[in-house]
């Protein structure tokens, strides 16, 4: 999977113009159909999202393209999910954190229990990347827990890569930064700063 940005025209440009390479072996991608219709449950309702899959030349392993506006294997926004998260770093609990984000409390629940478990390496990630993108920011403040320190950690490293490399959501940089793998099941490692 590559996170990219949600702009289907310029992806297909991108895409013509052999711009993505390709996690496996780095070769280039090219366009290989389209992978199935999914349905996100954005902050405003449902959108549609069909995400483009790509192939590389190379090695001919195939991708799927998607957009920066979800995260791997997970049906909300990345934009209601980081709300949930920012409101759980305030300090409020799942009940609470569903209601404020209109969805159930179960749902919300696995977000921040997955969450708990990878704060830590979420906040060192992030904190890498920001001192990546900006050689001369200042440490990252602890902000009081474990949860408080890695959204920050998020929120600092997306005001540095929008300011180095162009406007974008904080949380659509959350998704592009961990290749979609934010609130991943697996261990498998994100991509490196």
């Amino acid at each position: 999977m590559i996170i990219v940005k949600n702009d289907p025209a310029k992806v297909e440009m991108d895409l013509a113009a052999g711009v993505f390479g390709c996690p496996a072996c780095g070769g280039r991608m090219a366009r290989w159909g389209w992978a199935r219709l999914r349905w996100l449950r954005g902050e405003a309702g449902p959108v549609e999202v069909r995400p483009r899959r790509g192939r590389c030349v190379s090695c001919l392993v195939t991708q799927v393209l998607l957009p920066d506006m979800a995260l791997g294997r997970r049906v909300d926004a990345v934009a209601v999910i980081g709300r949930a998260l920012m409101a759980a770093a305030a300090g409020a609990g799942h009940r609470r954190v569903a209601a404020r984000v209109d969805r159930p409390a179960s749902t919300v629940r696995g977000w921040l229990r997955r969450f708990r478990l990878v704060a830590v390496r979420v906040a060192a990630h992030f904190t890498a990347w920001a001192l990546r993108l900006d050689p001369n920011l200042a440490s990252v403040a602890p902000a009081g827990s474990q949860v408080a320190d890695a959204v920050e950690a998020v929120g600092v490293a997306a005001r540095a890569a929008s300011l180095r490399l162009g406007p974008r959501s904080g949380w659509s940089w959350a998704s592009a930064l961990t290749a979609g793998r934010l609130l991943s099941n697996t261990n498998s490692p994100w991509p490196a700063p």
